[in-house]
């Protein structure tokens, strides 16, 4: 799916404004859950720090990014305290499972289309075919705070029975959202491509226009929702899910601050990991991934090793921030593992490569690597120039496309300068013998 888009302009609800602090009138507040006591403004407050990068990159500390207000939110104005707030417990499934076709675990890698081309940072949930209408809901008690409305409606059904794309024509087309519940102050959950809202969220909200959001603001409560009360339809043909915890910080992002423009994604976490017996089951049971961690992996930076994420040089983080010209992904190199079966080596380049993608129709500028060797994580500085040979990818299924296929597409050339930098050069239509080093059309990236 496309990345979800920066949204500046907002829509004006017309519902769940305030009328004291603890105290408003929106439906779905009445007809839940009652907020908590007022905020306690010195309380919130050490929860309430926002992303900064330290002065020195080389010195950050994962502790620089602990407890951070991951989604800036206004704590202190909401109508309650954050000190109110246990570890959360997920004790509904998002999804009937029986209604679940498939869950695709975390750092699946696609440079093309979907413009994923370092690991992503959530699942991928697939329905049955009939269920485009039923409700997701929510998995905890919480409070939703932010719905946004994507620029463009999709179709019900992108896909027919069999997995043949329709594209618009597969069907109505549908509301196209991403909703953010905040189960406690540091832990929330993120639904990416939610259809139509439930009726008692939509009359809180009003109607939200294309490409606008809805979010609590000084005169807004937040939503509470129960833990099993639908919160939209599942809409069209999958959606996206995912669960990040402030108080958790990935260590395989060797600089956690390049990615202030998505704060939590350093956050990510297991989302199975809140659930108990015997819903944990019934959903890990849906998931391809067979081996641990199920959910998947998305950090796999080690230090002095060419494993992991890279940007082109210039362009500084993940954003891009230093050449914007290069859009969201055309700066970004990922040197990785199959998010389903990890054996299998990944390298997903943001930038053009000149190989023929007719040569792997499924590949979309994320290859396989032939005898998916060496290791990128044992290769350092002391390895000197490293020969990987791009090779296409097997389709073992519409879900399924880890395996090494036989068509050789090119060489990636990649050495490790010793200081947090990398240079690398793709060589398309040769083979690493037939190629001796790297040329002037080599190119700096940098962690």
């Amino acid at each position: 799916m496309e990345p979800t888009p920066s949204i500046n302009a907002t829509g004006e609800p017309t519902g769940n404004r305030k009328t004291s602090a603890s105290q408003s009138t929106g439906k779905v507040q009445q007809a839940n859950t009652p907020l908590p006591q007022s905020v306690n403004a010195s309380t919130a407050a050490p929860l309430n720090k926002t992303l900064r990068a330290p002065k020195e990159s080389s010195k950050s500390d994962s502790s620089d990014f602990e407890g951070i207000n991951i989604f800036s939110l206004p704590f202190a104005d909401f109508p309650f305290s954050c000190a109110e707030f246990g570890k959360p417990e997920f004790t509904s499934a998002f999804f009937p499972p029986a209604l679940i076709t498939a869950i695709i675990p975390m750092g699946k890698m696609a440079a093309h289309g979907s413009k994923h081309v370092t690991p992503t940072d959530h699942l991928y949930i697939h329905r049955e075919f009939s269920a485009g209408d039923e409700y997701v809901l929510s998995p905890s008690d919480g409070f939703i705070v932010k719905i946004e409305r994507f620029p463009n409606d999709l179709a019900l059904n992108q896909a027919d029975e069999s997995g043949r794309w329709l594209g618009d024509s597969g069907g109505h087309m549908v509301p196209d959202y991403r909703m953010i519940i905040m189960h406690s102050c540091t832990v929330f959950t993120i639904f990416i491509h939610l259809g139509e809202l439930a009726p008692a969220i939509s009359e809180t909200v009003g109607e939200i226009q294309l490409g606008r959001n809805w979010s609590p603001r000084q005169e807004y409560d937040p939503i509470p929702v129960k833990a099993g009360e639908p919160i939209g339809k599942f809409g069209s043909q999958s959606f996206d899910w995912s669960v990040h915890d402030a108080d958790v910080v990935l260590n395989g992002f060797v600089v956690p601050e390049h990615y202030i423009s998505e704060p939590w994604k350093i956050h990510t976490v297991d989302p199975f990991d809140y659930y108990s017996e015997p819903i944990r089951g019934e959903l890990l049971a849906k998931v391809i991934r067979g081996t641990e961690p199920r959910a998947g992996k998305i950090d796999y930076d080690i230090e002095g090793k060419i494993v992991g994420n890279w940007f082109i040089d210039g362009s500084v983080d993940y954003a891009g921030s230093g050449q914007l010209e290069l859009g969201y992904t055309k700066g970004h190199l990922a040197i990785a593992y199959g998010h389903i079966d990890s054996t299998q080596l990944r390298i997903s380049i943001g930038a053009d490569t000149g190989i023929d993608e007719d040569l792997c129709g499924i590949c979309f500028g994320t290859y396989g690597i032939k005898s998916n060797q060496p290791n990128p994580a044992t290769v350092g500085a002391e390895f000197g120039l490293v020969k990987y040979e791009l090779m296409s990818r097997e389709e073992e299924s519409q879900l399924i496309r880890e395996q090494v296929g036989d068509v050789s597409l090119g060489t990636f050339l990649v050495q490790h300068l010793g200081n947090r930098s990398i240079r690398i050069e793709i060589i398309p239509g040769k083979t690493p013998d037939q190629v001796s080093g790297f040329s002037s059309a080599a190119v700096l990236y940098r962690r």
